[in-house]
Order: C-alpha cells, then structure tokens, then sequence
C-alpha cells in the first residue's frame, strides 16, 4: 500500500457521524480487541461535545478507489481539562502501510497557523507501533502512560473484609448524582488533565453506558453517607470479559480499606454474572491504586499499554 494511493481531504458534512464513529471503533478494537466499549453517537457527542465533533478541524483519507479508510483531527475533549487531542480512525488493515505516518504530518500541518495551547495524542498498545514510530522520529516523547490490567484468578476474596463502621450496598441505579460525582471529582482531582465532571454530565454518561452494558455500583456509606464507589460491566453479548470503571474513595477515607472492599465488591459482581476475566485501566504514577490491584492479582498486559503524547 503505497502513500502515493491516499488522497487527503476535508471533511464533508455528507460522510456522518455513524461513519467516522464506525471508523474510528474499528480501530479502537483492533489496538485494543480485550476491551469491548463500543462509542456510541450519544457518547461521542458528550465526550466532544456538540460543537466540535468533526468539523473542519478534521481530515479524511482515502484509497485509490475513493474508500473512506482513514481520518484525523483535533478536538477539545470535554472530559480532559484545557488540551486539546488528536482523534483518528485508521482501517485496520493499513496500521502497517504509510497511512499513519502520513496522518500525523497531515495533523501536524493543519495546525501549523491554529491557536492550540497543547495538543495530545494518544496510542494504545503494540500495535500502535507504526503512529509511535513516526511520533517517535519527530522528537516527540510521552507524557504519560495507562497500564491495562487484567484479572483472571478469583481466589483472593476470602480474605477480604468490610471495614469497621463501612456498609456496601449494590445498586443497579444512581439515587443521588450529585453526591456519587462529588466523590469521583474528589478522588480523581490529582489524575492526569482531570477535569471536574458535573452531576449532569456524570448521569448522561452512565445513561449512555447503560444503553450498551448491564451495569452495577458498589456504593460505600458511613452514616448514611457515600464515601467511596466502584462501578462494574459488562456487554451482556460477551458475559466472560467484565470491567472496572471507577474505583473511587474521598480522600478523608483513604487509607482505611474502602478502596479493598469495593473493589472486591465489584468483582464478586461480575463474577457472579458470570465473567471469568476483568479488565481495568489505571495511569502508571497511580502506584496506591496499582499496588492495590495487584494485591487482589491484577497484572498488567504490557502489549497494551497506553501512551499520550505531547506535539505541541
């Protein structure tokens, strides 16, 4: 596959939505085939927001017959503070062509006169190796990485206790937002451009996610009052691979085994569902939380590591 066989245009309106989001979850399951999200329109829309989901920011490619097989631009994601990302699909069958090296200095040239303040883009895993490469001979270097995780032994949990004081109930709905995303924007506050989630923008994602997954909190109340979270899925057309979303405690309570006892919580979830590996994500400098996971016999699938990247 030649780079004198792609053709680089604008993107036009006429192509959709549904197409680039095709596009673009064909890619996210060939870096990535052990976690099973698929982005929907309605999660596209809240994680870009409705202003900046493809627009002329954005590029497309394609071959010699005209196939839509590649696309590229920026975006401000509305769940990362002040940085803008490069969002790009590429078919998998041309990760190993000259397509993504030809995308990143297509992407470099489209913002050559814009005002971005920082810009990011993020690989995920070995096969992420050809748009690493080409990042990589350019000079530029991450910024951070996310370590995907796996767990496929159960027999810890005897050992795990409810701490002292601590009650954890299982919930299938989100009674109070609100409190539930006070507690995520408390625990996260020091993660990577974390940007503080509202109680609207919280209860439209989970609306979201429960359209495509069955999904199921773990809440931790002292005295009536929630201290900690952890919400577990899974696609019900693939019950043997669950996940970990949000693993969160208020820092006051850290320290104390909540974390322990929703997490082992969330896991007898979806053990009980059936799933006999779990998946989970956690950022490398996280090492409390990566020494708990490991603790419960997480290990990491190093082909699978995540890298962000910073061009400008």
């Amino acid at each position: 596959m030649s780079a004198n066989f792609f053709t680089v245009k604008p993107y036009d309106d006429s192509i959709g939505l549904s197409t680039m989001l095709d596009l673009y979850n064909k890619t996210i399951s060939y870096l990535n085939p052990e976690i099973k999200i698929v982005i929907t329109e309605e999660l596209a829309l809240i994680a870009f927001g409705k202003d900046t989901v493809f627009t002329r920011d954005f590029l497309i490619f394609e071959n010699e017959r005209e196939e839509l097989v590649g696309f590229a631009g920026v975006s401000k994601l509305t769940i990362y503070k002040d940085v803008w990302f490069v969002i790009y699909g590429i078919l998998p069958e041309y990760f190993e062509s000259e397509l993504p090296g030809k995308i990143i200095d297509a992407i470099l040239a489209l913002i050559k006169d814009r005002d971005i303040p920082e810009l990011l883009i993020q690989t995920i895993g070995d096969l992420s190796a050809p748009i690493q490469k080409r990042l990589d001979n350019l000079g530029f270097k991450p910024v951070h990485y996310s370590f995907s995780m796996i767990l496929d032994n159960f027999e810890i949990f005897d050992s795990i206790s409810i701490p002292h004081g601590i009650v954890i109930k299982n919930q299938k709905e989100i009674d109070d937002y609100a409190t539930t995303v006070n507690v995520i924007n408390e625990a996260f506050k020091d993660a990577f451009k974390f940007k503080p989630l509202s109680a609207r923008k919280w209860k439209r994602m989970q609306e979201a996610l429960r359209k495509k997954f069955l999904v199921e909190y773990s809440f931790a109340f002292k005295k009536e009052k929630i201290v900690g979270l952890c919400d577990s899925y899974y696609d019900p057309n693939q019950v043997e691979i669950g996940m970990i979303g949000d693993l969160s405690v208020l820092p006051d309570h850290q320290h104390h085994k909540i974390g322990s006892a929703l997490l082992a919580s969330g896991i007898e979830v979806l053990r009980k569902r059936g799933c006999s590996r779990i998946n989970l994500k956690v950022e490398s400098q996280n090492e409390k939380a990566l020494k708990l996971y490991e603790k419960f016999g997480f290990y990491q699938n190093r082909k699978l590591t995540e890298k962000i990247y910073q061009i400008i």
